[in-house]
């Protein structure tokens, strides 16, 4: 097993970030202390499973595109003006444990403390556990460590590798209620798996069922498994949103979708002081 730190830049990309490389029996890995983001995860004689952005902005400060962010402690638009998805995601974690168990997987545990965040008025000790081997498992971890009641909502907002998104299909949604917030929130019910064929941005309440993948292009069908969240959501940018956004080349949106385990905006989790959560996303290729 080899982990190793390094510094880490990418063609186009402004800055630099350390990061660990991660490669064991299992898999070869790399999380990046910014952002507290693992950003690749391939499992031996098999394709990359996360999708990372040519073109993602490694910067301090700014949010990376692609690989697993972790959106905290809000999912979705920004409060008091505060960044979407919460300020988790652009800031340097530290790294408190890099270790070898005995199955041979690695594990790592990052940490950030949080103390008087504009835009959040609250007090929390968040760590993330990652556990690299047949199957990547992250363990997002929340202690409230003020003397008030605070409120989370969150996400581990997973981009997998896919062959092209007109032949992919998630299963494990049929029956959930969702929210199209490409239809201004519009209440639905999904019919079937879901299929991507444009646009695609579907909030799933109250689900905590297990989503498949499925991907004949690569012939393979990747399993997320979650607890602690109670949502799901599926999106992909579609063409038109895709050409707005600065960081994803033109067409590359064809080549990946979201699938985020996540605890709802609408349906927040209230932490008492000393009280802790964890949600948790493990996934797999078969």
């Amino acid at each position: 097993m080899t982990v190793r730190m390094n510094s880490a830049t990418k063609p186009g990309v402004m800055g630099a970030v350390p990061v660990l490389e991660i490669d064991n029996p299992f898999a070869k890995a790399t999380i990046s202390l910014l952002g507290g983001q693992v950003l690749s995860y391939q499992p031996r004689a098999q394709e990359p499973v996360l999708w990372m952005s040519p073109l993602a902005d490694m910067t301090e400060g700014k949010a990376i595109r692609g690989g697993v962010p972790v959106c905290w402690p809000w999912f979705g638009s920004g409060k008091e003006g505060g960044p979407n998805h919460g300020f988790a995601r652009t800031v340097l974690w530290t790294l408190e444990l890099s270790e070898t168990l005995d199955t041979d997987e690695t594990r790592v545990v990052l940490s950030l403390p949080i103390d008087s965040i504009p835009q959040w008025h609250g007090k929390a000790d968040l760590s993330i556990e990652v556990i690299v081997g047949k199957t990547l498992r992250i363990s997002l971890t929340s202690v409230n460590t003020g003397a008030n009641n605070i409120e989370i909502s969150q996400a581990l907002h997973t981009y997998f590798t896919v062959s092209n998104t007109d032949l992919i299909r998630v299963e494990g949604l049929d029956g959930k209620r969702y929210l199209d917030e490409t239809d201004d929130g519009k209440a639905c019910i999904q019919e079937g798996d879901v299929i991507i064929r444009t646009e695609v941005d579907r909030t799933y309440i109250d689900d905590t069922e297990t989503c498949i993948l499925h991907d004949p292009g690569l012939r393979r069908k990747i399993t997320i498994k979650k607890s602690g969240s109670n949502g799901t959501v599926v999106w992909n940018p579609g063409p038109i949103r895709a050409e707005q956004m600065h960081d994803v080349p033109t067409d590359d949106y064809k080549t990946m979708v979201c699938v985020e385990t996540i605890t709802l905006p609408q349906v927040p989790v209230e932490l008492e002081p000393g009280q802790s959560h964890i949600m948790t996303a493990e996934m797999f290729v078969e």
